[in-house]
């Protein structure tokens, strides 16, 4: 039941000074391929040190990059979907604006546009805008994302967990959800998890207590702040 639970949600998420680039290519959903379109062309990092990712969608995905560049696939299984993207570049930071067309118009999350992260370790990624859906991989930075009434999901493997990652919201500016999957527990990984009033933490398995996730020091520090509600599985 808890592995069936986790694909279920793995299905889900998948459902300046100069500029980078031009302006996207406007795109429908991906083809029926095996491999997602490319929704935008690869932006190389060389020296960037921060990245902010903002604009709307119904759910996005941000993940590690098999490449040396940041890479833009629309994974979204719906035609009608379609997404702009840009970037502009100031100095070391990189500014990400992913916008989706009419995001109102229906609630269909049948995939996911998708942002590759390569394994470079930059000092900060902040994740904020209107994203209903936020699906994050453990990637070699600190993370930061802000609330806006969204659905976050943590998809952390122990061997890339080396970072902090804070999902920052407030009484006022809440997560609907957040749910936490670990395939493993690394040994120092700390959770300090803050609820709203009358929010609920899911722990069935007590990953917790038993994993020693709310005692532990040092580095990662998984924090999360202004959630209404906090699941934690293992596929442990």
């Amino acid at each position: 039941m808890k592995k069936a639970i986790i694909l279920l949600a793995i299905l889900m998420s998948m459902a300046g000074l100069m500029a980078c680039a031009a302006d996207s290519m406007n795109t429908s959903g991906a083809s029926a391929s095996d491999r997602p379109e490319k929704m935008y062309e690869d932006v190389a990092v060389d020296d960037l040190r921060q990245i902010h990712i903002s604009g709307s969608a119904l759910s996005v995905v941000i993940r590690r990059s098999k490449s040396e560049n940041l890479e833009f696939y629309n994974g979204d299984l719906n035609p009608a979907h379609t997404y702009t993207v840009r970037c502009d570049r100031d100095g070391a930071t990189l500014d990400i604006e992913l916008v989706m067309g009419n995001p109102e118009n229906d609630n269909d999350v049948l995939g996911s546009p998708m942002i590759g992260i390569p394994q470079k370790e930059f000092d900060k990624i902040e994740i904020a805008g209107n994203f209903r859906q936020v699906s994050l991989d453990a990637i070699d930075s600190d993370v930061l994302i802000y609330a806006d009434d969204s659905h976050v999901n943590l998809n952390l493997e122990a061997d890339y967990l080396n970072h902090n990652i804070t999902v920052d919201g407030s009484e006022s500016d809440t997560f609907r959800s957040v749910s936490v999957y670990f395939d493993k527990f690394p040994d120092n990984v700390k959770m300090d998890l803050n609820l709203i009033e009358g929010g609920t933490i899911n722990d069935t398995d007590n990953v917790l207590k038993e994993n020693g996730l709310e005692s532990g020091s040092g580095k990662p520090v998984i924090s999360i702040n202004g959630a209404q509600e906090i699941s934690v599985y293992s596929y442990e």
